[in-house]
């Protein structure tokens, strides 16, 4: 009967030993684990925290480049400012001369387009108002500084050479006149400055002729002047511009 009891006794010291050992190594497996997962996280703290230093440090040298390149830029441009500050001085220096010939230049040239106003206004009346026009427009950009002294200069030179081929030149034209009390449109054939004359629309001829000091308008009415005008104004028409031609006299009667 001992011997049975003393047998169950060390049955159950031994199975409590066993249950205690399998609960021992499940604990001991359970923390490897928890430290293998601890450990992996660590692992991915680390790697995170090095990507973002390498990151950082990409950023930093990239800020540091442009920087860099910014700083190359403010020279270019403070080298730039310094040569466009130098050029400003010399186009000071040559505004101030300009200056000083625009005072010297522009009362001539105001004389000399009044001389030629006069001129023109005295002259045979050939397209009269776009002429005088022409050289309102040059004074007018004179005055507000929309064209420099020397540009207005070429401007009326180029006039005046224009004025000089009118007195060179004969031709047929289109213009406006006054004749009787209205404006007609007729064909006015101009022989250089000198003389001028006229066809209506509906065939009488005319001269222009100076009375006193005015231009006036003056119907031909004799056949022998009349024919004389046809031949010549179908010549001309013709582009036959040489020859002998008998005219009517165009000056006026002293």
């Amino acid at each position: 009967m001992k011997k049975i009891l003393t047998r169950s006794i060390l049955l159950l010291l031994f199975a409590s030993n066993c249950v205690f050992a399998e609960t021992g190594l499940q604990t001991l497996q359970n923390i490897s684990a928890e430290l293998v997962k601890i450990r992996q996280q660590i692992e991915s703290l680390h790697n995170q925290i090095s990507f973002k230093k390498t990151s950082y440090k990409d950023r930093m040298r990239s800020y540091a480049s442009q920087k860099s390149d910014l700083n190359v830029r403010i020279s270019r441009a403070e080298l730039n400012i310094k040569d466009l500050q130098r050029e400003l001085k010399k186009l000071s220096l040559v505004n101030k001369e300009k200056n000083k010939a625009q005072k010297i230049i522009n009362p001539i040239l105001r004389v000399a387009i009044a001389q030629l106003r006069d001129s023109i206004s005295s002259a045979l009346p050939f397209k009269l108002n776009q002429r005088l026009q022409a050289l309102d427009e040059i004074e007018q950009r004179l005055n507000n500084n929309t064209i420099s002294p020397n540009k207005a200069a070429n401007h009326l030179w180029a006039f005046v050479e224009d004025e000089l081929l009118l007195g060179r030149s004969s031709g047929i034209y289109n213009d406006t006149l006054k004749i009787g009390n209205q404006q007609q449109l007729v064909k006015v054939l101009r022989m250089g400055k000198i003389a001028m004359f006229y066809k209506t629309q509906d065939g009488q001829y005319g001269v222009v002729k100076k009375q006193g000091s005015t231009w006036q308008q003056f119907v031909i009415s004799s056949p022998t002047s009349t024919t004389q005008l046809a031949h010549l104004f179908d010549s001309f028409n013709k582009n036959i511009r040489t020859g002998q031609f008998t005219l009517p006299n165009p000056l006026p009667k002293s």
